[in-house]
């Protein structure tokens, strides 16, 4: 039986500007690391959905045609940065507008998914769903279906499902991946458990969602393919925030040549329109201020 093709997502950002203060400009460091996540992908031929933050949009917008010629899938990542529970409902809106015009004029296509910075749509932010459609987007990418110190809700679905909003819109979520170990729900597809995490931990999260014939959504950031930033800039890092994001750096791009080497990945589109072939296992639609009921 052949095995889900899997997502595979980039967020298109700044270290600098995204993680340790969002009112700084973007370097044109991500421009030179969005260039090594292109050339990896390339030499295994696979495609990807790249959410680009507005801010390097209007910064680089060649580069968002690089990405747009190379075969990719463009998102939104929001304008600025700002994690939505910063933002009220009309700031908000004015954010997903502004990212989506400049990647509509910039590609000439619909962008129609979005991802959250920080996945900071959480239980207390869901109101940010209702002006996703309201605004015209057909799926997310940003609940983490795990409750940790920054993000993350508990008993969210884990697998593609369309969701439920608020105000009883229906959006197609895409979360990323996560595995039940010991009873327990913990994340897996990306950022800092990525990089800690030993490959062969990562393998066997991914073939249990397989078991579920449910594909993995991992993501990652240029940054991380970029060992050397940190002891480039010329801000200061506090400590503590400066080992907890150099940590498993060296390793990163190894992990990701393993990954693409032996797992299926394409860009969300491509695993869309796969999913209509062979149905997730358990689809529902899911209600995050209630219960999940069964789809139709």
């Amino acid at each position: 039986m052949t095995t889900p093709l899997n997502a595979i997502t980039i967020d298109v950002e700044d270290w600098v500007q995204s993680v340790l203060d969002p009112d700084l400009p973007l370097t044109d460091r991500f421009v030179r690391n969005t260039h090594r996540v292109l050339e990896l992908l390339d030499a295994h031929g696979v495609r990807g959905t790249f959410f680009v933050l507005g801010l390097a949009a209007e910064k680089a917008p060649e580069l968002v045609r690089e990405i747009q010629r190379a075969g990719h899938e463009v998102q939104s990542h929001g304008y600025g940065h700002r994690l939505i529970h910063t933002l009220d409902r009309d700031a908000f809106r004015t954010d997903l507008e502004r990212s989506r015009k400049l990647l509509e004029d910039i590609t000439g296509q619909p962008i129609t998914g979005y991802r959250a910075p920080a996945f900071s749509i959480t239980q207390e932010t869901l109101w940010a769903l209702d002006v996703l459609v309201e605004c015209g987007f057909r799926y997310d990418s940003s609940i983490v279906p795990v409750k940790t110190r920054r993000y993350g809700i508990d008993g969210a679905s884990w697998f593609p499902h369309r969701l439920q909003t608020p105000s009883g819109y229906d959006l197609m979520e895409w979360p990323v991946a996560s595995w039940q170990v010991a009873g327990v729900r913990r994340p897996i597809g990306g950022g800092g458990y990525f990089r800690l995490y030993p490959f062969a931990l990562i393998r066997k999260a991914i073939s249990q969602i397989h078991r579920s014939q449910a594909p993995a959504v991992i993501y990652m950031h240029p940054y991380e393919l970029a060992p050397e930033e940190l002891s480039e800039l010329p801000y200061r890092v506090p400590w503590k925030l400066r080992l907890h994001q150099s940590l498993g750096r060296r390793g990163f791009a190894r992990k990701i040549h393993r990954l693409l080497t032996e797992f299926r990945f394409g860009p969300i589109r491509s695993v869309s329109a796969s999913l209509e072939e062979v149905p997730v296992a358990g689809q529902a639609v899911w209600n995050p201020c209630g219960e999940m009921a069964d789809a139709g």
